[in-house]
């Protein structure tokens, strides 16, 4: 039966009648009543987000409004009042003006309602550079600066609180998956003979989730597996971006050269990268898992 329900499936899929099955799943979540948050983390890792549903998705999983669709519009007009006495405490402290870029506007109003906003601007975004660039992305895709802001502090702090021990044994697990991934052996070869291991922006793409490195679109499908609960998508976007990009790296020689490259990724190749992590991310079971946060001697399964 197992095996026939399967087939069906993949059939289903073939014909196109999967995105069907995929909204009536999704549209039967959110009657719920309450919605159930883990099942909507669920359904994150084990289909794409259509866009019509996703920050909507964001804003229940991250608790920006609650679960019960009663108490939505109050909390909404609640999260609204204090975006707005942050912001005009801001301007009364002559620390933004019309002019500030709304993600540094977002950084020291959160630094403001943490207690931890210096007396000084000198530095401040260089030393919060992560949360600088995912509020920029955020605010890319999300047209309401008050979704934008509550979204950027809560992912930020579910990404913080749920995987700081994780995500430093990341980086090596890039360099295992890389050796596995690369066919022919020949860009693992030329990282390891121009030493280049040492150089790739790897921390950098993970403290910010690809944040200002992907394009919006395929940033947007990182953060559905993200919010969904699989911090094992970085390393699996990071070694993708290595392959897809492989061709020009294996022509770079200076380590200047490869660094600068890496900072953001072509426009057309964003998509084709996060197909290939997602598809490899699959293909070792992450979107079956409910939670995959690897503790730190742990093996990417095979």
């Amino acid at each position: 039966m197992s095996d026939e329900r399967n087939f069906r499936s993949y059939y289903y899929e073939k014909v196109g009648f999967r995105a069907i099955e995929e909204k009536k799943s999704i549209e039967l979540l959110l009657k719920d009543k309450p919605i159930d948050v883990e099942k909507l983390r669920q359904y994150c890792l084990r289909f794409p987000v259509s866009a019509r549903y996703r920050h909507y998705l964001w804003k229940v999983i991250l608790g920006v409004i609650p679960a019960s669709q009663d108490s939505q519009e109050f909390v909404m007009k609640d999260r609204r009042k204090q975006y707005d006495y942050l912001k005009h405490a801001l301007e009364i402290m002559r620390r933004v003006d019309d002019n500030t870029p709304s993600s540094t506007l977002f950084l020291k109003m959160f630094l403001i309602e943490e207690g931890l906003l210096s007396f000084q601007d000198t530095g401040l975004v260089q030393r919060h550079q992560s949360y600088v660039s995912l509020a920029e992305s955020i605010s890319q895709m999300v047209e309401d600066p008050f979704d934008a802001y509550w979204i950027t502090k809560r992912f930020h702090k579910m990404f913080k609180n749920t995987y700081q021990d994780v995500v430093p044994a990341l980086p090596e697990k890039v360099k295992t998956l890389l050796r596995k991934e690369d066919v022919d052996g020949k860009l693992v070869s030329h990282l390891t003979t121009c030493d280049l291991w040492d150089i790739l922006p790897i921390k950098q793409w993970f403290s910010s989730c690809f944040a200002s490195v992907l394009p919006e679109i395929p940033f947007e499908r990182v953060m559905d597996k993200l919010i969904g609960g699989s911090v094992m998508i970085l390393v699996y976007v990071a070694v993708a971006l290595l392959l897809t990009l492989k061709r020009p790296l294996l022509t770079m020689h200076s380590r200047t050269d490869v660094l600068k490259y890496l900072t953001q990724v072509p426009e057309d190749s964003g998509d084709i990268l996060v197909n290939t992590a997602i598809d490899m991310w699959e293909k070792h079971g992450h979107h079956l898992i409910k939670s995959d946060s690897p503790g730190p001697n742990s093996r990417l399964p095979s």
